[in-house]
């Protein structure tokens, strides 16, 4: 019993290691095949990173209506760190305003817009483009995934697989395949299936406390996405009334019909996915730690067990979903808030009811995900105790 145990451990870590693969070759096609440079409009300025030498002839003065910040102009003598016109030297005037406020000091590294002239010989333009965040964004990134490896050591590092596996889908598979002018609805839903499904094995194993956490998962999110179609369309809610709908159809190629309409729908889906993943998660695992501990219980009362954990998971992840879509729009609320709106208007604004839609959509696929997760638990947890 013992040599078995260690080869279901074995097996077990080698199917993570074999998903690891499969990982790694999914995402390396899809950031070979997916180009975007073919895809939207070239600028004629390119943006390269610079090195500020000195900086003198400052005019600053405190801003009269914003505490903490000065207005003006700096003098400043900038070397290219980056692209054809490495190692150039050249002055140029930072201004300073209330909503462009980069300070600058001697040694910072900063982000320069450069307008080449016909030729390419020489820059005919440069502006300030902005700070160079690069080194802090990937120390940040660095310190997320030691964190990771050093608190969940295997289980972390297997973590760290998974958040890599679903940024590159997000980003090259799903991105990719919407800015070609495929449907948002339904690559978003495929990524939503492929990241749960990769992040569940990778970091709870092929096990059937993984299958019924994905397989609640999937029918919350379904469910999510159906009911924001069906309120968007009910509401006349859709992708057209998203802040940067405008920029995308005015930056969009002559070739590449974007389907901007199904675009807030698609962002329910996504934004959808990590809470319910997360409350079927638990779920799952609850209800088979309880099936361990009591071998004798019957699968009704896992089922019962299943949604009362369901039930306090609901209460605390509403709440979170709620919170972290208003934050998101908490200056605009403000600024409804400054205007004095009357509720007949703020009730019936394009971005109250996109919210609304959104939280509530949301909301309900963890709600149907909550059933489905225990049941799904309940009925494999009474079975064997692992899929091999």
């Amino acid at each position: 019993m013992k040599i078995k145990q260690i080869k279901l451990d074995d097996f077990l870590y080698s199917g993570r290691l074999w998903l690891s693969v499969f990982g790694f070759i999914f995402c390396a096609v899809f950031i070979y095949i997916s180009n975007f440079d073919d895809i939207g409009l070239s600028p004629q300025f390119h943006v390269e990173r610079a090195h500020v030498l000195s900086v003198w002839d400052t005019s600053l003065q405190p801003d009269a209506f914003i505490p903490g910040i000065n207005i003006g102009t700096q003098r400043v003598e900038i070397e290219i760190l980056s692209g054809e016109f490495v190692g150039q030297r050249l002055e140029t005037i930072n201004t300073l305003g209330r909503f462009s406020n980069l300070y600058m000091r001697d040694g910072m590294e900063i982000l320069v817009s450069i307008l080449p002239d016909i030729e390419h010989l020489e820059v005919h333009s440069m502006g300030i483009y902005g700070p160079s965040r690069s080194r802090v964004l990937f120390a940040a990134i660095g310190l997320l995934l030691v964190s990771m490896l050093i608190m969940g050591r295997k289980k972390g590092f297997f973590a760290a697989v998974a958040l890599g596996f679903t940024l590159i889908t997000v980003l090259f598979f799903m991105v990719g395949f919407i800015v070609r002018g495929h449907s948002p609805v339904v690559f978003s839903l495929i990524t939503a299936i492929l990241t749960t499904a990769y992040t569940l094995f990778m970091v709870s194993g092929i096990s059937r406390q993984s299958v019924s956490a994905i397989m609640g998962t999937w029918t919350g999110l379904v469910f999510a996405g159906l009911l924001s179609v069906i309120l968007g369309r009910i509401g006349h809610v859709s992708g057209l009334h998203l802040d940067d709908a405008r920029q995308m159809m005015y930056h969009a190629p002559p070739d590449v019909l974007l389907r901007i309409p199904e675009m807030f729908f698609a962002g329910v889906i996504i934004a959808a996915s990590g809470v319910v993943v997360d409350a079927a998660m638990s779920i799952s695992s609850a209800v088979f730690e309880i099936k361990e501990q009591s071998p004798n219980i019957s699968t009704k009362q896992l089922y019962r067990s299943g949604m009362n954990i369901g039930g306090d998971i609901l209460g605390a992840n509403s709440n979170t979903l709620i919170l972290a879509f208003t934050g998101a729009s908490l200056p605009t609320i403000i600024l409804i808030v400054l205007f004095g709106f009357p509720y007949l208007r703020i009730i019936n604004l394009d971005l109250v009811a996109i919210e609304i839609i959104q939280s509530v959509s949301a909301t309900m696929g963890m709600i149907f995900a909550i059933p489905a997760t225990a049941l799904f638990s309940a009925l494999l947890a009474s079975k064997a105790e692992k899929i091999r």
